[in-house]
């Protein structure tokens, strides 16, 4: 039942973050399109796309954790007895599981600050971008308890399985 929701998490961040960065990309080929053949600069726009750009980074290295995708050196790794790996993953995961707790505390101080800092061109708080720290963070978090609790139960792969959407 864990195993279904984390896929389900998974395949919800994953959506998320590959629409916002559709988004993105539409949002700057509008830009370029609007300035270079019409003479038309939407000052919104900027923001926007840098919000946009902050939350589908966030999503994506969330992604990228839970699955175990993200660029790894594992020529020494690979070289390790899989009990050895097995409590390597362990350590690395409590290690991380620590980094998450700060992210999240100093990503909702830095939340709190940016709530009062507009958007120059847009009256939009910036503190909405930096509201992805926290929230990626926390979706980090889980998947680490995760990943930790996989790694106890003693199963070959600690990461979310991806499934097909």
């Amino acid at each position: 039942m864990i195993d279904k929701f984390m896929t389900r998490l998974l395949q919800a961040v994953e959506f998320l973050a590959g629409g916002l960065f559709t988004i993105v990309f539409l949002t700057n080929l509008v830009r370029i399109l609007l300035r270079n053949l019409v003479g038309i600069t939407w000052f919104w726009m900027d923001g926007f796309s840098r919000l946009t750009f902050i939350w589908t980074v966030f999503l994506g290295a969330t992604v990228l954790y839970a699955t175990d995708d993200h660029l790894v050196m594992n020529y020494f790794v690979a070289q390790i007895k899989p009990k050895a790996k097995r409590q390597l993953d362990f350590i690395i995961n409590l290690v991380f599981l620590v980094l998450t707790v700060v992210i999240i505390f100093y990503g909702l101080l830095v939340f709190k600050v940016r709530m009062r800092i507009p958007y120059t061109h847009w009256n939009v708080p910036t503190g909405y971008a930096y509201l992805a720290a926290p929230v990626c963070g926390l979706l980090m978090l889980i998947f680490c308890l995760y990943k930790l609790g996989q790694i106890i139960r003693g199963k070959e792969s600690a990461s979310v399985e991806k499934t097909d959407l």
